[in-house]
């Protein structure tokens, strides 16, 4: 299997990004990808902090966090077209950590930065499991926060997503699903990264669930682009599922809520009405993080529901 080292990082998503490797359609390839920079080292626990700096080190910006591998060239994929990433296993680094910069969106603005301030926890992962303390261990569920296509003419930030896809920070986005983004540009120019070992709801603390690096597995190709798609889906062996991001909230809601009527009007063959009703009765929804430039939701429909 081919590997694609982190050894060149992007933290945008841009057009003009030096192509670091190429890759044919329908072929496993690896991707190795960086943990974000997290605390300083002289605040890490002394028994921790040699393990911590093996994935990452001081040096790396404080500013600008989801360093991306890639730009990732895809054989034969068209502007017009979409690209199909389907995810393969994920192997998490042996460490990762989380971390709350004393401020989010998220936090409740009574409480102030001043009520927790800054905070950080580095943990061990070990077995597939986090070691939060002593007397507890989470089982990991390890997703890729960042899987993206450079956008046609603008370089954008890794912190944001849209219609090019990015930093999603989406928890199906893991073993078994399909990402679908829109094709901007020739090649696609696929970028990864953001690896989690975990994330909750909302992503709350703002420096993501368990923030860690490792490698992923992924099969990438392009097909036509779907009548009435706009936004990236996504797709496993259960659900369909939109996404958008935008503030507020309900924005971004309203963006993923039109995507699916489209795609159950256009693939499904469901009058718009009926189909606006049945979602009305099935649609699953979440916003997935509320901490980013612009917020994630997720609308989810069970493929049982669409025979």
């Amino acid at each position: 299997m081919k590997k694609i080292s982190k050894k060149i990082l992007y933290r945008e998503h841009s057009p003009y990004n030096k192509i670091t490797d190429k890759v044919d359609q329908n072929i496993w390839f690896e991707v190795e990808t960086q943990m974000n920079r997290g605390p300083d080292s002289k605040d890490v626990d002394k028994n921790l902090v040699e393990l911590f700096n093996k994935h990452r080190d001081d040096s790396m910006p404080d500013d600008r966090g989801n360093p991306s591998s890639g730009c990732i060239w895809i054989n034969d994929s068209k502007k017009g077209e979409i690209l199909n990433v389907e995810i393969g296993e994920i192997e998490t680094h042996e460490i990762g950590y989380t971390k709350y910069r004393g401020s989010t969106g998220a936090f409740p603005s009574y409480l102030g930065p001043s009520a927790i301030g800054e905070v950080f926890k580095v943990v061990k992962i070990i077995d597939k499991k986090i070691i939060w303390n002593d007397k507890l261990s989470i089982p990991i569920k390890p997703m890729i926060g960042v899987v993206g296509l450079a956008p046609e003419f603008e370089a954008r930030g890794n912190s944001w997503a849209g219609e090019w896809g990015g930093n999603f920070d989406i928890q199906e986005i893991t073993t078994g699903a399909i990402v679908q983004i829109p094709v901007n540009n020739e090649g696609s120019l696929l970028h990864i990264g953001d690896m989690h070992a975990i994330q909750g709801d909302g992503e709350i603390s703002g420096g993501g669930g368990i923030e860690t690096g490792g490698s992923v597995s992924l099969k990438c190709y392009s097909e036509p682009k779907p009548r009435g798609m706009t936004w990236p889906r996504i797709i496993n062996n259960e659900y369909i599922m939109t996404t958008a991001q935008a503030r507020p909230a309900e924005d971004a809601f309203r963006i993923a809520l039109s995507e699916m009527l489209l795609w159950l009007e256009n693939d499904y063959d469901i009058d718009k009405k009926e189909a606006f009703m049945l979602l009305a009765q099935v649609l699953e929804a979440r916003v997935t993080q509320f901490v980013n430039p612009t917020y994630t939701y997720l609308l989810k429909v069970n493929k049982k529901y669409l025979k």
